[in-house]
């Protein structure tokens, strides 16, 4: 069933004449219309215009992330105009697991019409994009959402989203009078884009990382072009020094929806500082911020936030001075389908941190029960030789940890400790052994893939 619903052609009779299906450009309107009137605070307000707008930009067949026959939807047959009842779309994402290519299938924009609901309508369009994003090798799954809900289809929160250091405008520092400004910045084009990837590139750390291919850029410079103002698009500008030398880019939404100028990603050439640059770059941000368009507030910006997740070199040059305030991160909800077949696709990375312990060279058998299944590794000098499902048996299973396969998540993703998640959850259990390897295996570490 599952590959069958991979295809584009798949139909599913839901009864009471909902059908369930994958959308072809001709859905356009219906699923603009869906999401429009549910995205809203009060069901008396205007239709959701900027979502609507994205979903037509979704459907052009242009978009870096998704395509036309990419939603999955639900009409009702019975009606007439056979209106869109649920919906939601699938995207790709390339991240890296610590140099590893890591394919992202990312569910987005989960509509139903609030007549519909408590039907299983949703869980049925997951089961389906589940479906075309394992067909197409999708190693994750991930979801930005609200609060439980995606714990229902398999979902656990396993990554940081976001999180980073706000500077409030009074407090940026002015510039000497009759001085010019150290750093400028300017508007990206396509011939910036192999520096933007570079800077890019050098604030890589952690365990994950978005990986941003130069058709993504190509995408968000030309599009700005022509259609500015729309959802997840960016305002991309490029640092340049006295000398009109690049010397970093930054990034930003090009709307302001609040007080709050978000900066989503940014970089600067190995050869400047990050305290050299600050000044001049938080009043240039400061500017650019006072001018953008704004939409659904009336409020003066306010204050600039560096999404940068809980470290990054910035935050010291900013210092406690500059950016009081801390935001802690939300999570990304994650779902791996196969853990077994990522543990094999990560195995280089687990190999590198075992030669680099104090159990380098490690030959043995790791088994850990979720409870309800399990795993099993073989290791033989330090490498993975073998990968396998393990069901405990009744008795004596003498597996070295126990622990529920969602929260696993957090171990395999290393966005929490062993001892955290001991602490956390009365239900996960480690040996001494089983502590030693799993520490080591999958040490707590950073991450920072973009909500884009």
């Amino acid at each position: 069933m599952h590959s069958e619903a991979a295809l584009a052609t798949y139909r599913r009779d839901l009864g009471n004449g909902l059908t369930l299906r994958w959308s072809t450009v001709a859905d356009t309107e219906r699923i603009a219309d869906l999401v429009g009137h549910v995205f809203r605070d009060k069901a008396d307000e205007a239709p959701n215009e900027h979502l609507m707008q994205l979903v037509h930009r979704l459907m052009r067949g242009d978009h870096p992330l998704m395509g036309p026959n990419d939603y999955g939807l639900i009409e009702d047959t019975q009606r007439e105009g056979h209106p869109v009842v649920a919906c939601t779309c699938l995207w790709r994402h390339r991240w890296e697991y610590e140099g590893i290519p890591l394919l992202i299938g990312r569910p987005e924009i989960v509509a139903s019409d609030p007549a519909y609901r408590q039907r299983g309508l949703i869980r049925a369009l997951f089961t389906m994009i589940h479906a075309r994003s394992e067909a197409e090798g999708h190693h994750i799954q991930a979801i930005t959402g609200i609060p439980y809900f995606y714990r229902q289809f398999g979902y656990e929160y396993a990554l940081d989203l976001e999180g980073g250091r706000t500077v409030f405008l009074p407090l940026i520092p002015q510039k000497a009078e009759n001085t010019p400004e150290s750093f400028t910045l300017r508007e990206a084009t396509s011939e910036d884009i192999p520096l933007i990837t570079a800077f890019y590139n050098r604030q890589r750390t952690g365990v994950i990382w978005s990986d941003l291919p130069d058709y993504y850029w190509q995408y968000e410079l030309e599009y700005d072009k022509h259609s500015p103002g729309h959802m997840h698009n960016s305002r991309t500008l490029m640092l340049v020094n006295a000398e009109g030398t690049v010397q970093g880019f930054v990034s930003f939404p090009a709307i302001r929806r609040n007080r709050t100028l978000t900066v989503y990603a940014l970089g600067i050439a190995p050869e400047v500082s990050w305290y050299q640059v600050m000044p001049s770059l938080l009043r240039e941000l400061k500017r650019d911020g006072e001018q953008l368009p704004t939409r659904h507030t009336t409020e003066p910006l306010s204050e600039i936030t560096f999404y940068q997740g809980h470290a990054h070199p910035l935050y010291e040059a900013l210092g406690e001075a500059l950016a009081p305030r801390y935001d802690r991160p939300y999570n990304w909800y994650v779902r791996v389908p196969d853990v077994v077949a990522f543990i094999k696709h990560i195995a280089p990375v687990l190999e590198r941190r075992i030669a680099a312990s104090v159990i380098a060279g490690y030959s043995g058998e790791l088994k850990i029960s979720f409870y309800r299944g399990g795993l099993r590794l073989q290791f033989e000098q330090g490498h993975l030789r073998h990968a396998e499902a393990w069901q405990p048996p009744l008795y004596g299973s003498n597996a070295q940890a126990r622990l529920p396969a969602l929260v696993f998540l957090k171990l395999l993703l290393c966005h929490s400790s062993l001892e955290e998640l001991r602490t956390t959850f009365p239900d996960v259990l480690a040996n001494d052994e089983g502590t030693l390897i799993l520490s080591t295996l999958f040490p707590k570490k950073p991450s920072a893939p973009l909500p884009l």
